[in-house]
């Protein structure tokens, strides 16, 4: 009986987890108490982080490269960060459906996007 009980727990757990979406993104960089904002500006920063990091481990943040999708000042902000991903999700509602790391790839890539230098 036991065993059929963590039988039975161990399926269910992975169908009842979902993807943290841009919608819920959204929904929780707009709301104003300090948990909310800091909890917000951390998923930002974090998702930042992450893709950077897995765009350098693939070979493509030291400089503008193919593949590379942001490319942060030196000096940027995490409520800069995180203003450019809200504006971004609410200027495109359509990614509200995208895994939110996408929308914070997206909209950092709007906002920060990699200039190519010149070749002279």
């Amino acid at each position: 009986m036991l065993r059929a009980l963590i039988c039975a727990s161990a399926l269910a757990i992975p169908l009842s987890a979902a993807a943290f979406t841009a919608g819920d993104l959204k929904k929780l960089c707009t709301k104003t108490d300090v948990v909310s904002r800091v909890s917000c500006a951390s998923y930002v920063e974090g998702g930042a982080d992450a893709i950077y990091n897995t765009i350098d481990a693939i070979g493509g943040t030291t400089g503008p490269r193919i593949g590379q999708y942001f490319c942060l000042p030196t000096d940027a902000t995490a409520e800069q960060l995180t203003d450019a991903v809200r504006k971004y999700i609410a200027n495109n509602p359509g990614v509200e459906v995208f895994n939110a790391s996408t929308a914070i790839s997206l909209g950092l890539q709007k906002a920060y996007p990699c200039k190519v230098p010149d070749k002279d």
